[in-house]
């Protein structure tokens, strides 16, 4: 396929550090971008990143979006072939923070499923939402009918796996409901160029060891390209 023959893709969040990796992938590729970035207090590096490429790059549209704001995430997607989806929170994660992400996970989803042009969804997911569990230590294998138990989570106050656990299952129960062309990647600890200023304070916090890991030690994973899942 030539490169002026690429579809527009989707990417929200597109200011969490994921999400920058995969535009920026995605640009290299010769897609049309549409930047989808969460409205908030302040502008980090990335979305100024991300807003100085858009003046530059044709290809490159930044929207801003609400995800609890159902309309404001159809606008990004209008035109689009497939929806990269990666929520996350720069601020850390609490209890409030869960039903958040959960209510933000359907709201991309149903968008989706009322854009026509929609072939794909990629969600971008964590490992947390599988591990967490009173009998981690006995199982051997982890897939995808592997999921963090809920009560585990809060007893232990694993919001951030508690947000993901929760989201992607909502997500799955939308697709599946709605017929949609979904895949979800569990990435573990994701590394990169500059993970210290940019990367969301829960990936920080277990670098800087301030998370306990309770009795399990998950060895480094190797993230597969996730622009090649357009193919």
């Amino acid at each position: 396929m030539d490169i002026e023959e690429l579809p527009s893709v989707c990417v929200l969040d597109a200011s969490t550090y994921v999400g920058s990796w995969i535009l920026k992938g995605l640009l290299s590729r010769g897609y049309t971008v549409h930047a989808a970035i969460q409205k908030n207090n302040g502008e980090t590096e990335i979305e100024k990143e991300i807003r100085g490429l858009g003046r530059e790059e044709e290809r490159l549209v930044v929207f801003e979006v609400d995800v609890l704001d159902y309309h404001s995430i159809l606008i990004a997607l209008k035109g689009c072939s497939a929806m990269f989806c990666c929520l996350d929170s720069r601020d850390g994660y609490d209890e409030k923070m869960v039903d958040s992400e959960i209510r933000g996970a359907i709201n991309v989803a149903e968008a989706c499923a009322q854009t026509d042009t929609i072939e794909k969804i990629i969600f971008s997911s964590s490992l947390t939402a599988a591990i967490w569990k009173e009998s981690i230590c006995s199982e051997k294998d982890v897939d995808e009918r592997s999921w963090s138990d809920q009560e585990f989570c809060r007893k232990l106050k694993l919001w951030h796996a508690l947000a993901k656990t929760l989201s992607e299952q909502a997500a799955w129960a939308l697709a599946m409901d709605r017929m949609l062309n979904m895949v979800s990647i569990n990435a573990g600890l994701v590394l990169g160029p500059g993970v210290s200023q940019q990367n969301p304070l829960s990936t920080m916090s277990y670098l800087r060891g301030k998370h306990v890991w309770h009795d399990i030690f998950i060895n480094k994973q190797k993230v597969a390209s996730y622009c090649k899942i357009l193919k």
